[in-house]
């Protein structure tokens, strides 16, 4: 059964000299939860870092390809990594723990789960040339600002982001958007209540901008979506010394392969292999 996509709504805002996006992520988070076993803080913490690099490759500068991926520095975190990757109405990602029997925290912030100063790595894929990658390092309870850092420190842009339940939504400084511009995108984006993310549509939600001449220009369509496949696995192994592959292989010469960003398993003979 196909998975049922969410909307991500895309618009300007010309008083203020600034754009934005918001999704509501329900569909996307209930399938990343079903496939990598997610419930609590760390089904929301996963679930907000796929919706984040949704807006990421809607709103700062475009590409085809974006990749999020957030690594602790703490060796004794519970969570190691979470990335994530979007790309053509798909979203994917995975979470590595340190020990997979250790899925609990003490509080609700990031940096219970991943530690403090959490390295946060970008790969924004133009579809020309070598893609864009940033590192960088920072301490906060809260994705969302982990988000802002990042784009203020490598995209050079103002930035606003707001990461709540199955919605995100963020705004960004468009050329021309002076102090006294961006200062009202950012008032009318604080007065819009957690309640308001919770309960109402995107479209009312966006109603909260109507002073700044609101204008939607796009809705495009995401869900969380693997694009593995048999011959992407076999790849895998080909540059793989023999030695290695015949200390993976079975007494029969199969090696069972699982794709950390959908769970799906292909067994490849590593004899029709090479």
């Amino acid at each position: 059964m196909a998975n049922v996509k969410d909307e991500l709504v895309r618009f300007l805002l010309p008083e203020a000299k600034a754009r934005g996006a918001i999704i509501r992520g329900k569909s996307i988070l209930e399938e990343a939860e079903r496939i990598h076993g997610l419930e609590g803080k760390p089904a929301e913490l996963f679930g907000h870092t796929l919706l984040a690099s949704i807006v990421l490759l809607s709103v700062s500068k475009g590409g085809v390809r974006q990749v999020l991926q957030l690594d602790a520095k703490d060796e004794n975190a519970p969570i190691v990594r979470m990335q994530t990757e979007c790309r053509n109405g798909h979203v994917r990602g995975y979470v590595q723990w340190q020990n997979e029997a250790v899925h609990a925290a003490d509080g609700q912030g990031i940096t219970a789960w991943m530690g403090k100063e959490m390295l946060l790595s970008t790969v924004r894929d133009l579809g020309f040339g070598q893609p864009y990658v940033s590192t960088i390092q920072h301490d906060s309870d809260w994705l969302a600002e982990h988000i802002m850092h990042y784009l203020a420190q490598s995209v050079q842009v103002q930035a606003d982001v707001v990461l709540h339940g199955d919605v995100a939504l963020m705004i960004e400084a468009m050329p021309g958007c002076d102090d006294e511009s961006w200062f009202k995108a950012v008032e009318s984006m604080a007065k819009i209540s957690n309640q308001t993310l919770e309960q109402q549509s995107m479209d009312s939600i966006l109603q909260g901008f109507d002073d700044l001449g609101c204008q939607i220009v796009g809705r495009d369509e995401y869900e969380y979506a693997c694009t593995c496949s048999d011959e992407s696995m076999r790849q895998v192994l080909d540059n793989m010394p023999n030695e290695t592959l015949e200390e993976l292989a079975d007494e029969q010469g199969d090696v069972t392969l699982s794709c950390q960003y959908c769970k799906r398993s292909s067994q490849v003979n590593i004899n029709e292999a090479r």
